[in-house]
């Protein structure tokens, strides 16, 4: 009786020191904070995706490239009956999306004015590219918006300021 009941304190103990002791609510300062999703401010639009998986971060990221507006058949013969068959125009937007792991040659902490540099391997991408691919970013934040350059090698790829979205 007295093992059972020195087993029931002890787990008892352990479970209040794991509850108390083992969480805590401060932020990790080793982890780059940056919000989940930006949009650029100017045409064409642009959106950015970080996505912090703990160890490594990926960038998602969505061009607008060219859009087209889709006419009606000249030809089309209208139904008098039915007007509600007769097409009508639309617009298709073509995107550029590319998707890869970003190597930073420093933790960044985000404070206004100062420049942060990382390598993007870019693994996935829709339209279909020679993969892996290597992009150079530079980011510097101001007044809470994200300047963004990347370079193809030596080319510039994209240039934006991005604002952030708190909901999507």
């Amino acid at each position: 009786m007295l093992n059972t009941n020195f087993n029931i304190q002890l787990t008892s103990i352990i479970l209040l020191l794991v509850l108390f002791g083992g969480c805590d609510s401060k932020p990790d300062s080793s982890t780059i904070t940056l919000a989940d999703k930006w949009i650029s401010v100017s045409s064409p639009v642009c959106e950015i995706w970080f996505q912090n998986w703990g160890d490594y971060q990926r960038l998602f990221l969505v061009v607008d490239s060219d859009s087209m507006i889709v006419e009606q058949n000249p030809y089309h013969t209208e139904d008098v009956d039915k007007p509600y068959l007769k097409p009508g125009s639309y617009t298709i937007v073509e995107k550029i999306q590319l998707k890869g792991n970003l190597f930073w040659d420093e933790v960044p902490v985000w404070d206004d004015g100062i420049a942060y540099s990382c390598t993007w391997e870019v693994d996935r991408a829709n339209p279909k590219i020679l993969l892996p691919q290597t992009y150079y970013l530079d980011m510097i934040m101001i007044d809470g918006n994200l300047k963004l350059n990347i370079k193809n090698q030596e080319y510039p790829f994209l240039t934006k300021v991005f604002k952030k979205i708190s909901e999507y």
